[in-house]
C-alpha cells in the first residue's frame, strides 16, 4: 500500500529531532519524523492486540 504524502510546515524540538535521529538511525528530518511516527503506530498496535 502507497503512502500518501502530504507537505506540511510545523515547528520541531530540535533537540529531541536529534536524539530521535540517534535512536532510530535516520539521517534528515523528514525520515526521522516519518520512522517515529510509524514506530508510535506501531507500538499502539502491539498494545493493542
Amino acid at each position: 500500500m502507497e503512502a500518501v504524502v502530504t507537505e506540511r510546515r510545523i515547528n520541531l524540538d530540535d533537540e529531541a529531532l536529534v536524539v530521535a535521529s540517534r535512536i532510530l538511525g535516520t539521517t534528515d528530518t523528514e525520515d526521522t519524523v516519518n520512522a517515529a511516527l510509524r514506530e508510535v503506530v506501531a507500538v499502539q498496535r502491539r498494545l493493542e492486540a
